[in-house]
């Protein structure tokens, strides 16, 4: 099969009216922020959203019907912290998880006080990343302000405290370490902090940079130092038995600029499958791509998440995407890297739309009848054939 037939049969296949909804939803419940985090994008006036808005509960009702089909749900604040609603936070946790989705959240955790710990383990929320950046008291205040390097540590230890009351092993924990010349060599001190807070797990995360704030990125200007703290962190957890994450997974490698800056890009296409797998909803009710796209598909005011889903301007950017006409803000995304066109990947990107799908409507079933009664079911009808 040629170039040209494939890109026909993408076409066809990929952004039209057989598009499955999307197996996981980003939720933005409030743009607010308690914090400035220097290296975050709304401390420097750079968000895709609107800023200072909470999510009213009319556009959560328009999100409830179609949560069944959502495999994971971010419950976040993407550039706001979600936990400065606690009661509308949890509220929505309840609802999701009645439809059967895994819900996961980042905070920054400078508001988890003991109360909203317990009900965040005993409405079982998924997983919970916790946006520390930081091992000392000293270098947290710069990297966070206002927020107080002590109140993280005692939401992490309520945690832990509540999941051995309730005899529950979730939420997962996860630190999050934005690596940064400033913080790095504090990165292999923060493993060993989350052995003695029980988190199970640390991920170091590559700084996009802004004006005012050059030369920081330890994974676009100081890679072997970067490297060298990060292998240091990776033993330390092996020794300790905390998994250490480096995401993305080749921030390190030299030639990384070039597989996601290319100047001739004939013959590539960017190795994302967001426009198929997953959505995000601002507080305000618009239905984004992704969190670096600044342009809307749609808002729940004004249609429902399918007609959107399946509406002009997602089909419109499917069709560029797979046709090879990548959008200005995929091109510029540093998220995702370039790969060769080829048969392979076509059926490699289809095996992964389709595969997880399958799995998810067989776990369901085994799940809803259980193992030996549709075994059984399935017996009798071989019976009766």
């Amino acid at each position: 099969m040629n170039s040209f037939d494939h890109t026909r049969f993408n076409q066809w296949l990929l952004a039209g009216r057989r598009v499955p909804l999307p197996r996981h939803l980003t939720l933005e419940i409030t743009s607010f922020c308690n914090l400035r985090c220097r290296m975050c994008p709304k401390t420097n006036h750079a968000v895709n959203t609107a800023e200072s808005q909470v999510m009213s509960r009319e556009v959560f009702d328009r999100v409830v019907p179609f949560l069944r089909h959502i495999e994971s749900l971010d419950l976040s604040g993407i550039w706001g912290e979600a936990f400065l609603h606690p009661d509308l936070y949890v509220d929505m946790l309840k609802k999701i998880k009645e439809q059967g989705s895994d819900v996961y959240t980042i905070s920054n955790g400078t508001l988890i006080t003991d109360d909203l710990a317990r009900k965040l383990v005993e409405n079982d929320l998924n997983k919970l990343t916790i946006s520390l950046d930081a091992a000392t008291p000293e270098t947290y205040a710069l990297i966070r302000p206002p927020g107080r390097f002590e109140d993280v540590l005692n939401g992490l230890k309520s945690i832990a405290s509540w999941k051995r009351q309730l005899r529950r092993a979730q939420p997962l924990v996860q630190l999050a370490f934005v690596g940064m010349k400033s913080n790095i060599e504090e990165f292999p001190r923060v493993v060993e902090l989350a052995h003695e807070l029980g988190v199970e797990e640390v991920c170091l995360q590559a700084m996009g940079e802004y004006p005012g704030l050059e030369n920081e990125s330890v994974a676009a200007h100081h890679k072997a130092l970067g490297r060298r703290f990060y292998e240091e962190g990776l033993q330390r957890g092996k020794e300790l038995g905390v998994r250490v994450l480096l995401q993305p997974t080749d921030q390190f490698e030299e030639d990384r600029k070039e597989r996601n800056d290319m100047e001739d890009r004939r013959g590539y296409r960017k190795h994302c499958n967001d426009l198929w797998n997953r959505a995000l909803i601002s507080a305000t009710g618009e239905v984004l791509p992704c969190c670096a796209s600044p342009v809307s598909m749609g808002n729940l005011r004004d249609a429902s998440f399918e007609e959107i889903w399946h509406g002009p301007a997602y089909t419109k950017l499917r069709r560029q995407f797979v046709g090879g006409e990548i959008p200005e803000m995929c091109r510029q995304c540093t998220g995702k890297g370039w790969v060769e066109e080829s048969l392979r990947q076509d059926l490699r990107f289809y095996g992964g739309l389709i595969a997880p799908r399958l799995k998810r409507r067989l776990k369901r079933r085994l799940k809803q009848y259980g193992v030996l009664r549709w075994a059984k079911r399935r017996w009798d009808r071989a019976l009766a054939d």
